[in-house]
């Protein structure tokens, strides 16, 4: 693979240099990769779906592997060969070739989150009732709707936070 030539070559040129020259150009590369501006160009240059090589930080091996989430400074990518993830700086993701005449793969989204049952059935002002802890049943209104739960004032003034699985409307008759 050309990328074991590179490092094949940078390694056999290096082996010449001193430690304190090494340490330098170590010093060197890092500020070079810690500049933002390096970051965003990176960053800018990767799409979620996208098919990717970064570097083993551990090995300094070149992997294949698909962008699947973009953070900050940072993005996380599958290697797929063995269904690992990786949390990799951009200065160290580009995006993989392919191979002559081969078209890219077009970025299939991943499916939206099922809503949770719970908020579709209940809104602010809606009269329903639950049973408190020691089974009585008691009677209020929604004020507030939560993630999980919904906040609700009982006819006697209290206050109670009650998952949506344990509501139920009251119905008019």
């Amino acid at each position: 693979m050309v990328d074991d030539d590179n490092a094949s070559n940078m390694m056999e040129a290096l082996q010449g240099a001193s430690s304190i020259q090494l340490y330098q150009m170590r010093a060197l590369i890092d500020g070079m990769l810690a500049d933002t501006k390096r970051t965003i160009a990176a960053r800018a240059a990767l799409h979620l779906g996208q098919a990717v090589r970064f570097i083993d930080h551990r090995t300094g091996q070149v992997r294949l592997g698909k962008l699947i989430a973009r953070h900050d400074t940072q993005a996380t990518v599958l290697e797929e060969s063995v269904r690992r993830t990786w949390k990799i700086p951009y200065v160290a993701i580009e995006g993989a070739l392919n191979a002559p005449g081969e078209q890219p793969k077009a970025y299939d989204p991943p499916p939206e989150p099922a809503k949770p049952q719970g908020l579709i059935e209940f809104k602010v002002g809606d009269k329903v009732t639950f049973d408190d802890g020691k089974g009585v049943a008691l009677v209020g209104m929604i004020m507030r709707i939560n993630r999980r739960t919904a906040t609700l004032q009982t006819m006697d003034g209290k206050t109670w936070r009650v998952d949506f699985q344990l509501l139920r409307h009251v119905v008019e008759v």
